[in-house]
């Protein structure tokens, strides 16, 4: 076993620790190691916005997870990819960049992360973006990422105008710093026409500092602790097993499952539970893996005459064609598109004092993604709950490290997520039946056009409904003792630990978390700078 020593060990290389090696790095006194699982984001169709899809399809950049059968789903496993590459799943996802509501950061400082109410994180945001479209005071000019709105689809422009004959107020910005609510396009964090992740804007321009160097292919095993401290990190690499010691801080990055997968396996975490895997206890620590929160989908998938969708284009040779080399000339057209073109926020219970679901349009039609797309014209919307009050959990299979951990994430566990899910189906229901979409849509494939009653609306949830990809909150920052981590994100009762990821959420955000991640990450760098 090789040792290797620095100021910062970085385990984990997605979009937080990215952002955590080049903003530490950016000090030429402090030495700064990052390890990442996965490979360099080489692969063409990571930077191809559309190429999502194709990445999801073939899981090569995935780590695979699933869940344990989900009482709520019909004891149904759900697949969880997480991005397991350079970037990690900023580099695999679907690009929707949505911050969240402000009161979503104000619930978080109420829930005890005292000093992350959207008065402090609000800068952040504007900080760390650049936004190409209209100027506003709310938005960023100078930041690293890239946000864009790009030109929509026939199809997306109908499902706005079929959300406002349905209600629903226009809406042309939703990073802007006001609530989220109605309809408008999707914004995307890319940069002419390519995906703008936290692996090319924040490591690419500092990977070549002599006080950073990167690590791929290295899965993190065991966080090291001595005397209270932890002191560096040991990891599987290519050449083999090596230490990595760290002698300021080590941050662990890998994600609101791989996080506290490696905690728990470095015995920290609940003691009963480390004892039945036969892992000695450095810290009881009973919230680590504890407060799993993630936003469930269901899906409208319909037929549609002609209208310019992906599933016409790849069945047509010619026009296959026509977008690739409409993408090579101008970075333009369906491949510069990410996961949906157009989004919709709307209140659905009586009292509700602001949007409580989520439709996002898709200008394509599958049943799964490892499927393909259908062999005929068609579109999709996503409904969703914003702030599900069902609670899951990670724990460990085995203490054996390539063991996959245990993941329960109880959804619709709550009565209040299954109204709130049904209501978010009425609502698409009115909204397909709204001119001028529903002039496109020639047949309805789920959940059918007889499913009109709550009982039928219920099934289609339980039978199809799966993750939207957003995993957080389990070693949750907080003031009371049973949060792992203090709002400096600092792990309790060790020194020298800290952890920045979307596992240190106290609460999910209201749409899609990649830019709170971000936002996290960046704060988290200047805590530790401060340090």
């Amino acid at each position: 076993m090789s040792a290797v020593e620095a100021d910062f060990v970085i385990a984990g290389g997605g979009s937080a620790g990215c952002i955590l090696a080049a903003r530490l790095s950016e000090d030429p006194t402090a030495s700064v190691i990052l390890l990442e699982a996965g490979p360099p984001d080489r692969d063409m169709w990571i930077h191809v916005p559309m190429g999502y899809a194709k990445l999801f399809g073939s899981g090569r950049y995935d780590w695979r997870y699933e869940t344990e059968p989900e009482p709520g789903l019909e004891n149904r496993r759900i697949h969880w990819p997480r991005g397991k590459v350079l970037g990690g799943s900023g580099s695999v996802n679907g690009l929707v960049f949505l911050r969240g509501s402000p009161r979503d950061f104000d619930r978080w400082a109420q829930a005890g992360a005292r000093g992350w109410g959207w008065d402090e994180v609000e800068p952040v945001f504007r900080a760390l973006e650049t936004w190409e479209g209209p100027p506003s005071e709310g938005r960023g000019t100078t930041g690293p990422v890239h946000v864009c709105a790009p030109k929509m689809s026939r199809a997306a422009a109908a499902f706005i105008d079929a959300c406002a004959n349905a209600g629903l107020p226009r809406n042309r910005d939703w990073n802007n710093g006001q609530p989220i609510d109605g309809a408008g396009p999707v914004q995307l964090n890319t940069r002419r026409g390519r995906r703008s992740s936290t692996a090319r804007e924040y490591l690419k321009p500092a990977m070549g500092r002599p006080n950073l160097q990167v690590v791929t292919g290295a899965i993190a095993t065991r966080i090291l602790v001595e005397n209270g401290r932890a002191t560096g990190i040991t990891a599987m690499t290519p050449g083999g097993e090596r230490t990595y010691t760290a002698r300021r801080q080590v941050v662990v990055s890998a994600g609101a499952i791989e996080t506290p997968k490696l905690l728990m396996l470095s015995g920290i975490g609940d003691g009963a539970h480390l004892a039945e895997m036969g892992i000695e206890t450095r810290l009881h620590a009973p919230g680590v893996g504890q407060n799993l929160q993630d936003h469930l989908i269901a899906k409208f998938i319909l037929r549609t005459s002609p209208c310019g969708t992906i599933n016409e284009i790849m069945r047509n040779p010619f026009r296959q064609a026509g977008m690739g080399l409409g993408y090579l000339l101008a970075r333009g057209g369906p491949l510069a598109i990410g996961a949906g073109e157009a989004n919709a926020f709307a209140r659905v219970t009586p009292g509700a004092e602001e949007a409580e679901v989520q439709l996002l349009f898709i200008n394509f039609a599958v049943l799964t993604y490892q499927e393909g797309l259908l062999p005929h014209p068609g579109i999709m919307f996503n409904f969703g709950q914003c702030r599900p009050d069902s609670r899951g959990r990670i724990t460990l299979r085995s203490p054996d490290i390539a063991d996959k951990p245990v993941i329960r994430a109880n959804y619709l566990d709550h009565p209040n997520d299954v109204r709130v899910m049904i209501e978010a189906a009425k609502l698409s229901r009115r909204v397909i039946e709204q001119q001028p979409l529903a002039g496109l849509i020639e047949g309805e494939i789920r959940p059918g056009k007889d499913a009109r009653d709550d009982d039928a609306y219920l099934r289609h949830i339980r039978a199809t409904a799966s993750t939207v990809f957003h995993p957080c909150g389990t070693v949750r920052m907080g003031s009371d003792d049973l949060a792992p981590l203090d709002p400096e994100l600092r792990f309790k009762g060790i020194d020298g630990l800290t952890v920045a990821d979307a596992s240190a959420f106290p609460l999910i955000p209201s749409p899609n978390i990649q830019p709170a991640v971000m936002m996290l990450a960046e704060r988290a760098a200047g805590f530790l700078r401060r340090r």
